[in-house]
């Protein structure tokens, strides 16, 4: 690279920081500071779920909470970060008078939002923006280029791009003004350019999750329990723990011992209990709730093998490429999922894991009975696991593309890579 990260200071704005499930987020800045780049966060809400993973207690970035501001009380808060808006105060104003021609609240609202995230980014000095989610975190850093003209990008990852139509949330228009889109999968890439023509193919970059294959390598001094089955996740329906019940009670019917801990927090909790109880499984299935990343290492290394057999919900919604598979491929484990979105990308069937088709809780018994009795197969299934995260979501790796997409940019004006750029909403 021609510059030095350390030259780099970038404003990551995001739903909720810091949030259990998503790992990857955590990880990214933590990699991006140890490479000298400063990041200040951008928090739309204030964490609520009451634990924390260990290691962010070494992230350095100052962390601003948006979830404060008195929307009623624009024009008191909105005194105090004037003078780094002066210079943009024409498009912003500008920006303001057509939310309230189109009597649109809800634009009115984001646009104060990011007038405040955009005062604080030239306070702070950010050469760039970049935003997790194509959903509000996104339209915030968009909203946020349009008053300052700092350049923006954001990744693209399942429910923000799965779930809502390309109206929704700017989608559409943020493609054609953003200097880059990251996206996780190849999957996704496929889909967002079908669904934009007229978009410059380049403008999209896929750059997978990458997990620290360091940290999480297999501990030699650790015996595996027997026959047990770890499930890790949201209890939410994309997730298909409740197909993994209904396969666990075929494993009970063909005379299968086992195990089975089933991990995460989700509004289907009550209704997984509920099916628990209906199938009998309250001795061989016990959920645990939700767990520091560090437990779930732990958890990891004792485990027989992962499944998630992942779904897609009823309003579309889908796992793009989930960390948690590539956590438990680094840490030796081998996984059983779905051949669904990006997951074939992370797992070859029969040489590093296992898929089965979505929805099949008949085909998901028959590969979790064929790993359970087989030592051979799953010592084949986590060699090889192994062997792909380290070539393709290694961490270090995969920062190394997108620190060579912010410093490309860098210097760069922020301009349209659009044959015709569309009209904002």
């Amino acid at each position: 690279m021609a510059e030095n990260p350390a030259n780099l200071k970038i404003g990551y704005i995001v739903k909720m920081f810091p949030r259990l499930s998503e790992t990857f987020i955590l990880n990214e800045i933590l990699e991006l500071e140890r490479r000298g780049a400063e990041i200040v966060i951008f928090s739309i809400k204030k964490p609520d779920e009451g634990q924390f993973h260990p290691q962010l207690s070494r992230v350095k970035a100052k962390v601003l909470y948006l979830e404060g501001l008195d929307l009623k009380k624009w024009t008191s808060w909105l005194g105090t970060i004037w003078p780094f808006l002066l210079p943009h105060r024409e498009r912003f104003w500008q920006l303001l008078e057509k939310a309230l021609v189109k009597k649109d609240h809800n634009q009115m609202e984001l646009l104060l939002l990011s007038s405040w995230v955009a005062a604080r980014a030239e306070e702070f000095g950010l050469s760039h923006l970049h935003a997790h989610f194509a959903s509000l975190p996104s339209t915030v850093a968009y909203f946020s280029h349009q008053i300052t003209q700092i350049p923006f990008s954001f990744t693209a990852h399942a429910k923000d791009i799965y779930v809502y139509d390309m109206e929704e949330h700017f989608l559409r228009e943020k493609l054609f003004a953003a200097q880059f889109v990251v996206t996780v999968t190849d999957y996704n890439r496929r889909y967002l350019l079908k669904n934009a023509p007229g978009l410059d193919p380049d403008v999209i970059n896929v750059i997978y999750n990458g997990v620290d294959i360091e940290r999480l390598k297999p501990d030699e001094r650790q015996d595996r329990e027997p026959n047990h089955i770890l499930a890790v996740g949201r209890l939410v329906p994309k997730k298909g723990f409740g197909d993994l019940l209904d396969a666990c009670k075929l494993l009970i019917d063909r005379g299968i011992s086992f195990h089975c801990l089933i991990v995460g927090d989700g509004r289907e909790a009550e209704q997984l209990h509920r099916k628990q109880q209906e199938l009998d499984l309250i001795n061989e299935v016990k959920f645990l709730g939700p767990k520091r990343q560090d437990e779930i290492v732990e958890l990891m290394h004792k485990s027989t093998l992962l499944c998630l057999p992942c779904t897609i919900d009823g309003d579309g919604n889908r796992d793009a490429l989930p960390t948690v598979i590539l956590e438990a491929m680094a840490c030796g484990l081998p996984v059983v999922s779905t051949n669904l979105s990006g997951i074939p990308e992370m797992i070859d069937s029969g040489i590093n894991g296992l898929l089965v088709e979505p929805d099949d809780p008949v085909s998901l018994s028959d590969h979790l009975t064929r790993l359970l009795s087989s030592e051979k197969l799953r010592k084949k299934l986590a060699d090889g696991g192994l062997k792909k995260v380290a070539l393709k979501f290694n961490l270090k790796t995969n920062v190394d593309s997108l620190l060579s997409l912010y410093l490309k940019k860098k210097d760069e004006k922020s301009v349209s890579h659009s044959v015709v750029r569309p009209e904002t909403g």
